[in-house]
């Protein structure tokens, strides 16, 4: 009698604790083929396992917490839906021009952006031939190419690059910030870069970039000044 008492009452408070979980921790428990929960013994002089049953109509109410990860769909990455912007390298510091653009082709601006996805926008470059360096990058940055045949290296500087072919010099600064393999190669087909101010793509209606007031990109490069070097009068050795 004593014994039928004891897992009576072992019963009674299995179940009051089951009761008292929270969802989660009634889905996290072992569950039987017959909608049972096993529970292990929680106090020491009790019975070894005991079984306690769940009602179906509880058990069903209890519902796991489940978040989905938003990935972007076929829709979102057509190219119809991508937006065009207009930059104005005019006096526009390269390099951080360059990392706008690589942004805004990426589409890290967005907050749709997924990595590994083509959710980037278009993006149109006007007046390439009057985008400056800092320091004395416009003498000495050096461009290299070669043919593939013997003795076809060629190495031109900044400013041979940009009488010559100054949308060059646009289009591989952001082409090294955009990412390696097909991706990264779709992304630059958006890049279009003229150097004048007139462009082809009128009927696109492209939004004009405004840069934030204080932004390095439109901020012109400092003239460095060379320092005098002081000329330290050696040691009487005669005395």
């Amino acid at each position: 009698a004593l014994r039928r008492q004891r897992v009576a009452l072992t019963m009674k408070v299995a179940t009051a604790l089951l009761l008292s979980l929270p969802s989660a921790a009634l889905w996290s428990l072992p569950a039987a083929s017959s909608r049972t929960v096993v529970r292990p013994r929680c106090v020491a002089s009790m019975v070894a396992t005991e079984s306690v049953t769940i009602i179906k109509s509880e058990w069903d109410s209890k519902k796991p917490i489940h978040v989905d990860t938003w990935v972007p769909k076929t829709a979102d990455m057509e190219n119809s839906g991508k937006d065009w912007w207009l930059i104005d390298a005019e006096g526009m510091r390269l390099g951080r021009m360059a990392t706008e653009i690589a942004k805004r082709l990426i589409g890290k601006h967005k907050v749709t952006f997924f990595p590994g996805t083509n959710v980037g926008d278009y993006v149109v470059v006007v007046n390439a031939d009057k985008v400056v360096v800092s320091g004395a990058k416009y003498y000495q940055k050096e461009y290299f190419r070669h043919s593939g045949r013997p003795g076809g290296a060629t190495i031109e500087t900044f400013e041979q690059v940009q009488k010559r072919l100054p949308e060059r010099i646009v289009e591989k600064a952001v082409k090294g910030m955009l990412p390696k393999g097909p991706l990264g190669r779709e992304m630059f087909r958006h890049l279009k870069v003229f150097a004048g101010p007139e462009h082809e793509h009128a009927a696109q209606s492209p939004i004009k970039y405004e840069w934030p007031e204080g932004s390095l990109a439109i901020t012109p490069p400092a003239k460095k000044v060379a320092k005098l070097k002081v000329m330290k009068t050696p040691p009487d050795l005669s005395e």
